[in-house]
């Protein structure tokens, strides 16, 4: 994927995976019409790792991988060696991707609670972002991201591209149009009944890997493997 390509899918509204990255200029390393983006995908669980494949697919490089989980960073490179050649730097620390010069964009598909920070952090270091939803924990972190992207000339994109694909636009337009008459009553179903959460045993902490830096700014609390996959049940994360 160029530079020029990317930025014209860009200014599209966004649909699918061609938008769902972000652009180009690092604030150190300016690039050229023709050459390709470098993207960095910092959370390599399953929604990461499907972002990422789709840009990957459509051209864009991915030169670093960054989980805290060795067993993510290896689901990460063997998901990135079914469409790309070139094998990702893997690294723990997410500050080694800001302060990578072969990163342009970064991919943010951490637990929700890193959200905010990574990004700010992401603009500050010159970096274009493309952050899963929720963007942020409440209004004050959101409000901060705008102003880390106005303030540092960045492009966020928050992953909702589900809300402008065409098939939502065009049941929207029918909508508008009138054709349907005066709607008074809407019904919505979600059959996406997971069951209750149970944390269940508390388990090993894995060798070399950083809890403290997994909570982040969350409140402290002992280690337990139930919350490295079921952070979504708990408000910290």
């Amino acid at each position: 994927m160029t530079r020029r390509t990317f930025l014209k899918k860009g200014g599209r509204s966004a649909v699918g995976l061609s938008v769902a990255a972000v652009t180009a200029a690092s604030a150190k390393r300016v690039l050229g019409a023709n050459e390709r983006i470098n993207v960095a995908l910092i959370g390599c669980g399953g929604r990461g790792r499907y972002v990422m494949y789709g840009l990957a697919e459509q051209g864009a490089r991915v030169t670093c991988l960054c989980d805290l989980l060795d067993s993510r960073l290896d689901d990460g490179a063997k998901f990135l060696a079914k469409v790309q050649d070139a094998k990702a730097r893997p690294v723990k620390d997410m500050q080694q991707v800001f302060d990578s010069e072969d990163v342009d964009a970064v991919i943010i598909a951490t637990p929700d609670h890193w959200h905010a920070p990574a990004t700010i952090r992401a603009c500050q270091a010159g970096k274009d972002v493309y952050v899963e939803k929720p963007p942020s924990h409440n209004i004050w972190e959101g409000g901060k991201m705008v102003e880390a992207a106005r303030k540092y000339k960045r492009i966020v994109q928050v992953g909702t591209q589900n809300r402008s694909g065409p098939y939502n636009l065009k049941a929207l337009e029918y909508l508008r149009s009138g054709k349907l008459g005066k709607i008074g009553l809407v019904r919505v179903f979600n059959m996406k009944s997971g069951g209750p959460f149970r944390l269940g045993d508390p388990g090993k902490q894995p060798d070399g890997f950083n809890w403290d830096a997994w909570l982040g700014r969350a409140a402290a609390r002992p280690y337990h493997q139930g919350l490295i996959r079921g952070w979504l049940f708990f408000w910290d994360f």
